[in-house]
Order: structure tokens, then C-alpha cells, then sequence
């Protein structure tokens, strides 16, 4: 990863803090063999669902690749955030229409 523009002598300068993650030994062929399968787990169908195109080579919208700007954005604010009094917490709180009754915030791992 490259830090482009937003940071000198690793401070933020303000600017917006543009981040470069080169894709450099993507490999589409393994994913022929599964082209006509949807892969469990992934959101193949409800792209397929929701847009009505499906790219199988394993770039595709919610591919590792395409999400990997949300991590190093979420890396960039964890450090901006060090030694403040904030806590961010996630979980899921429903799934294919089951819906959890409670949340014991203690069993969330920071």
C-alpha cells in the first residue's frame, strides 16, 4: 500500500488521505471451473439479484479487492482514534430474518 497525498512525517495534514493498493498477481482462472455456482458466503446471488450482471472472476463488486479501500480507510481512523475515549463496536443483529432477542456487549470482542 502507498499513502498518496494526506500525510507527511506520519501525521495527517488535513488534506483528504488518498491510499494506492496495487493489485499486481490477480489470477481469474481459478474461477471458471464455478462460473455456473454461486459461491456460499459471498454475495454473488445478491449482486446477481440486485444489478443483474454477474462477474464470476472473483473482482467483482464485493470481492476482497474492491473492499480493501473500506479496510485501510478503517486502519487510517483506528489510528486517528488511539488513546481517545471511543470504543467502536459492530456485530450482527439480524440475518435471514432471524433476529437476536439481546446483546451482551461483553461477549463483542473490540
Amino acid at each position: 500500500m502507498e499513502i498518496l497525498s494526506g500525510v507527511h512525517e506520519g501525521r495527517t495534514t488535513g488534506t483528504p488521505i488518498s491510499l494506492l493498493v496495487w493489485n499486481q498477481d490477480a489470477d481469474s482462472r481459478p474461477y471458471e471451473a464455478g462460473k455456473d455456482v454461486f459461491r456460499p458466503g459471498h454475495a454473488d446471488f445478491t449482486y446477481q439479484a440486485k444489478y443483474g450482471i454477474r462477474d464470476y472472476r472473483g473482482g467483482g463488486r464485493a470481492s476482497a479487492r474492491e473492499t480493501v479501500g473500506r479496510v485501510a480507510a478503517g486502519a487510517v481512523a483506528k489510528k486517528i482514534l488511539k488513546g481517545e475515549e471511543i470504543h467502536i463496536v459492530a456485530y450482527t443483529l439480524e440475518f435471514g430474518g432471524i433476529r437476536a432477542e439481546e446483546m451482551d456487549y461483553a461477549e463483542v470482542s473490540p
